[in-house]
């Protein structure tokens, strides 16, 4: 009888086997010899193949114990075991790199976002204050021009009202004296017209109604009633006064209550704008402190974004050496790993059936 196994790698060549004898097959050391000489040459190839000192050492540790079948069996198969364990420490270790990676990468880049965010908040913010602290600071001074226009135009309107009551005073007393003057006088002269108009005529007096005695030199005795052609003149000129004085008063009370009316309205504009303005003053203050509150807040969230940038950077160097610092790639790795146990489970499979024949 003879059995035939066929290879599954390329250096591993066909392996014609004769069947062996009842006594043959209970010697191990002549028995064996054969599929233990395939199984390692298998694991020679195998190590040359993928360039596996692992696996050379243990062709190398085997070919000593080549006349012990049960220990080369065991070997291999410790040895399977070692890899297979390997390769799920591995891929325990990947999995967890993989996690840690991308959470620590994930952190780096949201925390980076937020100091771009946070950064541009802070800009956009600070630029607002500028503006609204330029704005505040010339409604402050249009304030202040406003209360001084105002306090100026006040001085003034009284410094004027004074002047106009004092006119008006003086031109009241003037008329008033004038218009005592004038009545004395019309008094005066009204009653010499009347005396003369009801004069008595003597007896023995002439055309003109005057006697010896009238033609006199005038005497000091007696009373005298004054120029009666002169008086129309002085009479003319108190009138001309008084009406002077009237004219006065009458102009200077229109005169203080236009500018008092032009003066009020200036005032009520003046301070209607004052009040705007301070409204509008007071408004941008407010919006200042709130910004002033948004910014402070914002200043700490960019603080926490550079904290967790800065946490996770360490995190990702920390992981570096373990998960990424390898000697080589984990996929090229597992992959080689993976074919070491084909090849070494190829093996057993020879020895198994070996002893199974």
């Amino acid at each position: 009888m003879e059995l035939q196994t066929a290879p599954k790698s390329e250096e591993a060549k066909p392996v014609t086997v004769h069947a062996l004898s009842f006594l043959q097959r209970g010697s191990a050391s002549q028995g064996a010899r054969v599929p233990l000489n395939r199984a390692l040459t298998l694991i020679e190839n195998a190590a040359l193949r993928f360039r596996s000192p692992q696996l050379s050492t243990l062709a190398m540790k085997a070919r000593v114990q080549e006349d012990h079948f049960v220990k080369v069996r065991s070997m291999i198969k410790d040895f399977i075991a070692k890899l297979e364990a390997d390769a799920e420490a591995e891929a325990e270790t990947k999995g967890f790199c993989d996690k840690e990676m991308a959470a620590a990468i994930g952190d780096r880049d949201g925390a980076t976002a937020d100091i771009e965010k946070y950064t541009a908040k802070i800009n956009n913010i600070e630029t607002k204050l500028k503006k609204l602290a330029a704005e505040i600071k010339v409604l402050g001074e249009q304030i202040a021009e406003l209360y001084k226009s105002l306090k100026e135009a006040t001085e003034l309107r009284e410094d004027e009202k004074a002047q106009n009551m004092k006119t008006i005073a003086d031109a009241s007393a003037g008329l008033g004296a004038t218009k005592m003057a004038l009545s004395a006088l019309e008094k005066f002269y009204n009653n010499a017209f009347l005396q003369q108009t009801s004069k008595y005529t003597p007896p023995n007096a002439g055309r003109d109604g005057q006697t010896v005695g009238d033609l006199a030199p005038p005497a000091l005795e007696g009373e005298y009633h004054g120029n009666q052609d002169a008086s129309k003149g002085i009479i003319g000129l108190l009138e001309v006064i008084i009406s002077d004085f009237e004219r006065t008063i009458e102009t200077t009370t229109a005169e203080e209550k236009a500018a008092q009316k032009e003066f009020d309205e200036f005032k009520a504009d003046c301070e209607e704008d004052i009040a705007d303005k301070e409204k509008s003053k007071k408004q941008k203050e407010a919006k200042v402190a709130d910004l002033t509150d948004e910014l402070n807040d914002t200043k700490e969230n960019l603080k926490d974004a550079e904290a967790k940038k800065k946490l996770a950077l360490s995190e990702l160097e920390e992981l570096k050496g373990m998960c990424v610092e390898q000697p080589e790639d984990w996929e090229e790795k597992n992959k080689k790993r993976t074919e070491e146990i084909e090849a070494l489970k190829e093996a057993m499979k020879i020895l198994d059936e070996w002893q199974q024949a």
